[in-house]
């Protein structure tokens, strides 16, 4: 595995239980997508999604989806074979933004940058998730629900697997970093797109068209700082960065094009 390092409070038993999964990641994706698709088979079809795609159709989600995977693709494999005519290129434009960030982020601005990009941090996204779930249990809005959590599962164990496969290692940092894991894709990243783009789809059926407005500019703010925060820091690579928010956003399209089939059907 690439740079580990033991990391503060409950980030470190999450980790740690990860590391025992890695050998059944493969198995527990595809056990992950049977799963779904079970339930998303069996769920109330009298039930109206909450979702914007139920009441509005996203352009074109599944060529959005479909594009982000491709470009996620060729970048990894760039990433991956020195051999590709690209990886000298994408490696020189990672060192440029290393350097960047080693010349102009104080000391005093990675103390705020820490704070800022807690807002991905997978204990913060995990309370997020549970309380989130637990209103559209209570609201029985079980197509949002399923579409809240297969989505932000299905991105959990697949940057996990990634992480695993790519196995690239971190960036090497003129100051302390804790990180865990792989580099290649950003799971704070990736984690942060679904999150919030999914807690916009949620709630935006529910809001006024001005709140949803203030919503969506407050989760994309959120999603940007996670993003750069991770490059300012220097977590990650810009590319690794670049790779987490294709496969979230990715997702977040496939949770539309779904939710908006079942919202137009009922």
């Amino acid at each position: 595995m690439a740079q580990s390092s033991h990391l503060p409070g409950g980030s470190s038993f999450v980790f740690d239980a990860l590391a025992m999964l890695d050998a059944w990641m493969p198995a527990l994706l595809a056990a992950w997508l049977l799963a779904g698709a079970l339930v998303w088979r069996w769920l109330p079809r009298r039930q109206t999604a909450v979702l914007y795609a139920a009441q509005r159709p996203v352009a074109m989600p599944l060529s959005v989806a479909a594009g982000c995977l491709l470009v996620f693709a060729m970048l990894a494999w760039v990433v991956v074979y020195p051999e590709h005519s690209g990886h000298a290129r994408l490696l020189a434009a990672d060192a440029a933004a290393q350097q960047w960030a080693q010349a102009h982020v104080s000391a005093p601005m990675r103390e705020v940058l820490h704070v800022l990009t807690a807002a991905g941090d997978v204990r913060w996204l995990a309370v997020l998730v549970l309380l989130v779930a637990a209103w559209l249990a209570l609201g029985a809005q079980w197509q949002a629900l399923w579409a809240w959590v297969f989505f932000i599962g299905l991105n959990g164990l697949a940057v996990r697997l990634l992480k695993n496969l790519l196995d690239r290692a971190r960036p090497e940092v003129l100051h302390e970093m804790l990180t865990s894991g792989a580099s290649f894709p950003s799971g704070h990243t990736s984690g942060a797109v679904v999150v919030y783009g999914l807690l916009w789809l949620v709630l935006r059926g529910r809001l006024s068209p001005a709140a949803s407005r203030i919503l969506a500019w407050v989760c994309s703010a959120l999603v940007v700082i996670i993003a750069l925060s991770r490059i300012l820091l220097q977590a990650h690579f810009a590319s690794d960065v670049l790779a987490g928010a294709l496969l979230g956003l990715a997702w977040c399209a496939l949770a539309a094009l779904v939710l908006g089939r079942g919202g137009r059907a009922n």
